[in-house]
């Protein structure tokens, strides 16, 4: 007979002794019950653990392409605002400042797997240029013919002379030609004898790849054409035309971030002067070359979902050291420039 307790009580000597075999019985398959429900516990965390590690979501990729429409026009207005300061050997110094405004056309004449033609046309210049006791102002829509100012020239040089690029998937243009282009180039080299030779030179590099890509190619290999998550940055080549001095190397890209539907892709890295470029720059009456130099840039691009660059803004502070003659000087440039779209349609 037992209790409610599982006690066996039994008489021994007059007495009631308790037997506890019932109780231990009970209290090894509470042991056991204890030890199962911890072992359960123990095997099921890995799989909690495991579940929840499946449970975060991958980063998001996004594909970070310009896109083309044939038929598409796109207007820019492009605004390039520099200040110098040239320093001697005699540590005199001369500084000015330059703003020059562009309309530019990009009309998309071929689209096809990805590969896209596309006709460039700068429509139109308004200049200021400001120096010691000297300001020269000029409006291609309402001066007939450009001032005689050298400066001014490396501006005028490509308007309403209009130039096809063939741009890869990947953002890189793969061929640059235009007739009108062709036709200037071939002459100033045919009649190079003739020229004096500051003339030759600015009008030459006015119409040469680097300046017509520093306008008309938005891009400037930073829009990778492929797949890419929020902060993961990319290598390519970049080039930059500053203040007539071609600046070029690898940089790094990153994706800063979409919101809003647009993508923010953000540049900054060192680029070196093209070592011994013949250049003009204003004040001095003979053809310069560059010894060395550098730039820093600060580039951003903003490209929408549907693969139209909105804005382009580009900053750097650039330096070289040039010679003519036996003279030696240190260039030292900031420059604004903002590509800014001001209007999109069917033609």
């Amino acid at each position: 007979m037992y209790d409610e307790g599982g006690f066996r009580p039994r008489l021994v000597s007059g007495c009631f002794v308790v037997d506890s075999y019932g109780f231990s019985m009970r209290t090894n398959m509470t042991h056991r019950s204890l030890f199962l429900s911890t072992l359960i516990a123990l095997c099921l965390v890995p799989l909690a653990s495991h579940a929840q590690e499946s449970a975060v979501p991958q980063r998001r990729e996004y594909r970070l392409q310009a896109l083309y429409r044939a038929g598409i026009a796109q207007n820019y207005e492009v605004i390039e605002q520099t200040t110098v300061e040239r320093v001697h050997s005699d540590s005199s110094r001369k500084t000015y400042e330059r703003t020059a405004t562009y309309q530019v056309t990009v009309r998309c004449i071929e689209s096809l797997d990805g590969i896209a033609k596309l006709v460039v046309n700068i429509d139109s210049l308004v200049y200021r240029f400001k120096s010691a006791g000297v300001e020269i102002n000029y409006d291609s829509q309402k001066d007939i013919t450009p001032k005689n100012f050298a400066d001014l020239n490396n501006y005028a040089g490509p308007l309403n002379r209009t130039y096809e690029l063939t741009v890869s998937p990947y953002g890189e243009v793969t061929k640059l030609s235009g007739e009108q282009i062709d036709f200037w180039r071939d002459y100033l080299q045919q009649n190079a004898a003739d020229l004096d030779s500051v003339v030759y030179t600015i009008w030459m590099q006015s119409l040469d790849r680097e300046n017509l890509l520093q306008y008309g190619d938005l891009q400037k290999r930073v829009i990778p054409g492929t797949r890419k998550g929020v902060d993961s940055t990319w290598r390519h080549a970049f080039t930059s035309r500053i203040d007539g001095v071609v600046y070029e190397g690898n940089v790094t890209s990153r994706l800063a971030s979409f919101t809003g539907g647009l993508y923010s892709i953000i540049t900054k890295d060192t680029l070196k002067a093209r070592a011994q470029q013949p250049i003009h720059v204003y004040g001095i009456p003979y053809v310069s070359n560059v010894r060395d130099g550098g730039a820093v840039i600060d580039n951003e691009v903003l490209l929408t979902a549907n693969g139209t660059i909105n804005e382009v803004k580009h900053v750097s502070k650039s330096w070289f050291r040039g010679v003519v003659k036996t003279e030696l000087f240190t260039h030292n440039v900031t420059t604004t420039t903002m590509w800014k779209l001001t209007g999109q349609y069917q033609w």
